[in-house]
């Protein structure tokens, strides 16, 4: 990853399961944000940007890099800090500080690369997931109701109590770029299983994301579905549910305790040696797909694949053998169209 001035900033590697995270931290305005360094591909200065008609208030224009044209969308209109849609001829906002002198989060997850234009870069900084809290429902950017995109998942104080929220950048994005492309209907049931019978544990922290993957799973006939809003949450209702667990799906970045350290969990406790787990992760990658691997994820996928979520959900409750189309298994095996998704 490169930093604001193009530097290298060399990598810290972090290992599977030891909970453990490394944020990038941000300003845009007085205000302090913060992302997950995996989704972070480098930090640049602002660049030459290409205005496009009937764009998304968000949305400053295109930009090029290495080769991509990526779309740049401006983090504090959408977050409502500074008015939407007052770009000025040269991707400014009125009231905010000139074009030329902010940054851009060029970032990679769920197979694209965006660029996100903030105010400018603080540091990196390594903690545990249980320093990162849940947010409530009224924080910047969310609206009220349960199913809406959320735009902060977690919140946390630094040693010198600034306060910093972490943007949900797949939300953000999902609710500029594609608003439907995560509402799924039934899904064929093409195994043949007793899907009402089938007892799934879900664990995610995005209520939105949540809410999309019920509706997913319940459309298609399943009625067992636990819900979890992070890692310790979820833990405790695996343990509650114990072996009528037939599957379980988890986010890997969390509050409190993330997917690989939860998983980790699982595999240490011999009543679910066996029990499928389903990384379910804009994180997972051909890069990022050791990490689950070395924890015992049985498949790990990319969001937001809801349609290939419940096909292997039936696969694997049914006792069966399932390469997904877009992802890796615990084998190894990676799908033919990782190569599609990274040029995307």
């Amino acid at each position: 990853m490169s930093d604001a001035h193009g530097s290298g900033t060399p990598d810290i590697l972090l290992e599977a399961g030891t909970n453990e995270v490394e944020i990038l931290v941000f300003r845009l305005g007085s205000r302090h944000f913060g992302v997950n360094v995996a989704k972070v591909r480098e930090v640049i200065r602002s660049v030459p940007v290409i205005d496009v008609p009937h764009k998304h208030p968000s949305v400053v224009g295109f930009f090029e890099i290495r080769g991509h044209v990526l779309s740049l969308l401006d983090l504090a209109a959408h977050l409502g800090i500074r008015p939407s849609g007052a770009h000025d001829g040269d991707g400014g906002i009125a009231g905010g500080p000139a074009y030329g002198d902010r940054s851009i989060i060029v970032t990679e997850f769920n197979g694209q690369r965006l660029g996100f234009l903030i105010d400018g870069v603080e540091r990196i900084h390594r903690m545990g997931w249980n320093r990162i809290q849940s947010v409530p429902r009224t924080a910047i950017g969310q609206r009220d109701d349960a199913e809406a995109p959320n735009a902060t998942t977690g919140v946390l104080t630094l040693d010198d109590e600034t306060l910093v929220l972490l943007v949900d950048f797949e939300s953000v994005a999902d609710s500029i770029l594609d608003e439907n492309r995560l509402h799924v209907e039934a899904v064929a049931n093409e195994t043949g299983i007793d899907r009402a019978e089938v007892v799934v544990v879900l664990a995610e922290d995005s209520a939105f994301m949540r809410a999309n993957m019920r509706r997913a799973l319940e459309a298609s006939g399943y009625r067992h579905v636990h819900i979890a809003h992070d890692g310790l949450a979820a833990w405790a209702e695996i343990d509650r549910q114990g072996t009528k667990i037939d599957v379980i799906v988890s986010d890997i970045e969390m509050p409190g305790m993330d997917g690989l350290a939860l998983t980790r969990k699982i595999r240490e406790d011999a009543r679910f040696a066996t029990t499928p787990v389903v990384l379910f992760s804009s994180l997972v990658s051909r890069d990022n797909a050791n990490k689950g691997r070395k924890v015992g994820a049985t498949l790990q996928i990319p969001k937001p694949e809801l349609p290939e979520l419940v096909r292997i959900v039936d696969h694997l409750a049914g006792g069966m053998d399932y390469q997904p189309s877009v992802g890796v298994d615990v084998h190894g095996r990676e799908s033919d169209a990782w190569e599609q998704r990274s040029a995307a």
